[in-house]
């Protein structure tokens, strides 16, 4: 049954209580009639219509209704049918109170559960959604009222159409195809629209929701990047527009910061001029006069800066003005002989507050000349620009592990002055373990080339101690100088993330275990009362419904064992295992007698999650229980095209034809139903398929398909 439709049903009490009532009353009146009619056994049972769904929807009153309905149907029989079997009504009376209690004490069970999830995420800073696999939401936490303005329940029940970007829909769709899927691997961004009109940039990462082994929604944990994405976006624009000033500008042009230092030389200078980008960015004190008039001093690009009007006039007799714009022409003369005539456009820049912070100059007819004994250090005031701007910390090394440069975001990170760091070690800064760490990274990464990128520790000034991914790389100048430049990534707060979700599943692990033991108590004592009933009972179809009651109460009991070995699936990283070692260790476990066991896949190591062993464990149990007379079990593999083909075989009985395509279904079997369908979800966890192939009256075959990546051999090849 649809889930909203069974919350909506529990929010309107008063509607439940008049239906509760209505069909208790048509019991009655349906018991009476038979009681009239002499037939006291068939109508009895639709009294536990009403006391199942009071349990349910009520389950504070389940036992008292059972009670009173109980009480009702006690007197309605010794007042119409005076003569009849009073032991058996009091068998059914015991059994109506046994099913209000039982089912109201799983119902409060059930609901301690989900107020604890719903505590989870009411908590969370982040949206949190559950939807059908639609997209339709069924829940909305509380977060989104931040991030957006709604109320959850303005977004509940709503597509997705109704409140993302028009444009962002298709991605959308593809993201929520991805997530049905289990194959999305990274978040996307993408606009929500908030309740005043605008849009959040909403980071998504959606992952499949899983009931009775069927997908039948999807989580989405959402995060609002709006902020990270409008400093993006600022970053790009400033370099659009720096780009445009290079390449788009058809005159040599050159623009300097308030402090009179060059901070763009485009392609056409440089070909007028002769001097490269590199050589010139960075410098100051009319380093860029030089070329023109052989000395540095002052020149128009200065004076428009400064707004000197009287040393424009003095120095460019001929200058004409447009509002800011200064027009002028000038003569330069070369050590040559020769004299070149330029005109010159200069402009000073203003921030957005009107503020002046540079000036830019374009100028025409300038012969070339070259500058590159400066390019080097021009270029380290250069990269300081580019490296400014990033956001992750960033550092260089020498041969020596001396930082040689930092950025700012580095200094904050560390908590320590470039001035400080520059020149210094690792070990001036860190603790002794830390540095140890970093030198034997620096140590591989300059022995060999590679790129190098690991999760350590960095304790900052202040005493903070942070988790931090660092990539390193080896760079190599012209000069054959070694240098190792790294780029830092601060995942403390992920950890965290990591380590709060572990403890929160280690606790709803507990709680389930408690809760299963807690049904398997009340269980045991359900099926007492009903053995109790059986011994008080001798009508023949008494006995028989008691008889279907023990069976469901034995269906109930498996289920729950069922999820205990269930709930540890995927709660641990997958690891590499040797499928050999794992594969003795299970057949260990079994009788397996006269029986041969050939196992031939040694060095063959698995990617997978650690409940592997229960695999090869449920085959041979197979075996040794469906195949009949059995001689002989074996392993073996061999390498395809697409991965790795693990074969278990025997030469017992195999599987029918008719049984194979129901065979790794839930519930399919003649034990539990639940062996293969285990097997089947425990290797799906990294990408592992299998299925079999065998032939009946030859023995089974279950090839266990591994894709690359997921397998890797230590001895060279696996024997067989």
């Amino acid at each position: 049954m649809d889930r909203a439709f069974i919350t909506t049903l529990q929010e309107r009490h008063n509607f439940l209580t008049v239906i509760i009532g209505v069909i208790a009353a048509l019991v009655v009146a349906f018991n009476i009639y038979g009681l009239s009619m002499g037939l006291s056994t068939v109508f009895p049972h639709l009294f536990y219509i009403p006391i199942i769904l009071t349990a349910y929807y009520f389950p504070s009153r389940g036992t008292l209704f059972a009670c009173a309905i109980s009480a009702v149907y006690f007197g309605i029989t010794l007042i119409i049918f005076p003569d009849g079997d009073l032991m058996a009504v009091a068998g059914r009376i015991a059994i109506f109170i046994l099913v209000g209690a039982f089912v109201s004490f799983l119902t409060r069970r059930m609901r301690e559960s989900e107020m604890q999830f719903r505590g989870v995420a009411e908590r969370s800073s982040d949206i949190i959604l559950l939807t059908e696999t639609t997209g339709k939401t069924t829940y909305v936490s509380p977060s989104v009222k931040k991030i957006l303005g709604y109320e959850p329940a303005e977004l509940n029940r709503k597509m997705p159409v109704d409140f993302f970007h028009p444009d962002d829909l298709a991605p959308m769709a593809e993201s929520m195809r991805k997530s049905v899927s289990g194959t999305q691997k990274e978040a996307i961004a993408l606009r929500m629209k908030k309740k005043d009109g605008n849009y959040a940039f909403i980071e998504f990462f959606g992952s499949p929701i899983y009931q009775e082994g069927q997908i039948n929604g999807i989580q989405v944990i959402g995060r609002d990047v709006t902020e990270r994405k409008r400093v993006e976006d600022k970053l790009r624009d400033t370099s659009r527009r720096l780009a445009e000033i290079i390449d788009f500008l058809p005159d040599p042009t050159f623009v300097i910061d308030r402090d009179g230092k060059v901070v763009a030389w485009n392609r056409a200078c440089e070909e007028l001029t002769g001097i490269p980008a590199s050589g010139i960015l960075g410098k100051g004190d009319y380093a860029y006069a030089t070329w023109f008039y052989h000395s540095p001093h002052p020149v128009l690009i200065d004076m428009v800066l400064h707004g000197d009007l009287d040393a424009i006039e003095k120095a460019y007799p001929r200058y004409r003005r447009q509002g800011q714009t200064i027009r002028a022409e000038a003569v330069t003369h070369r050590p040559d002989g020769t004299s070149i005539d330029f005109w010159l456009t200069a402009v000073p820049l203003s921030d957005e507050n009107g503020k002046t912070v540079g000036a830019i100059e374009s100028l025409r007819d300038v012969t070339h000349q070259k500058m590159i004994d400066r390019a080097l250090r021009e270029s380290n005031t250069y990269l300081d620009a580019v490296i400014n701007t990033m956001a992750d910390p960033l550092f260089i090394k020498d041969r020596e592990y001396r930082f040689v440069k930092v950025n700012d975001s580095f200094c904050q990170f560390t908590g320590h002055s470039r001035e400080e760091l520059v020149g210094k070690t690792d070990y001036d800064f860190f603790r002794k373990d830390e540095a140890d760490t970093y030198r034997t990274m620096d140590d591989g990464v300059f022995a060999t080339g590679h790129e190098n990128e690991n999760e350590e520790t960095l304790t900052d000034s202040y005493g903070n101690t942070h988790t931090i991914v660092t990539k390193k790389t080896r760079y190599t100048n012209t000069a054959g100088e070694e240098f190792i430049v790294g780029i830092i990534r601060d995942i403390t707060e992920r950890k965290q993330t990591e380590l709060a979700l572990m403890l929160a599943l280690k606790k709803l692990n507990m709680l389930s275990s408690i809760t299963r033991h807690d049904i398997l108590n009340q269980l045991m004592g359900l099926r007492a009362f009903l053995e109790l009933t059986r011994e008080q009972v001798s009508d023949p179809e008494l006995l028989g419904f008691i008889a279907h009651q023990e069976r469901a109460a034995e269906a109930i009991q498996r289920q729950i064992e069922f999820t205990r070995i269930y709930q540890d699936l995927g709660v641990k990283a997958p690891q590499w295992q040797e499928v050999e070692e794992v594969f003795r260790s299970a057949a260990a476990q079994l009788p397996l007698g006269a029986t041969e066991v050939s196992v031939k896949v040694g060095g063959i190591l698995l990617y997978a999650d650690p409940l592997i062993g229960k695999v090869f464990y449920n085959l041979i149990e197979n075996t040794l229980r469906h195949g009949g007379e059995v001689s002989l079990i074996s392993l073996d593999a061999r390498e395809t095209g697409d991965g790795l083909v693990i074969s278990y075989r025997d030469n017992g009985a195999g599987v029918d034809a008719a049984d194979k395509r129901y065979l790794f279904q839930k519930g399919f079997g003649k034990n539990t139903g639940l062996g293969l369908f285990l097997s089947r979800e425990i290797l799906s966890i990294t990408g592992i398929m299998i299925d079999e192939t065998g032939e009946p009256e030859r023995g089974v075959c279950f090839e266990i398909r591994v894709p690359k990546g997921a397998y890797r051999m230590e001895e060279g090849e696996a024997r067989g």
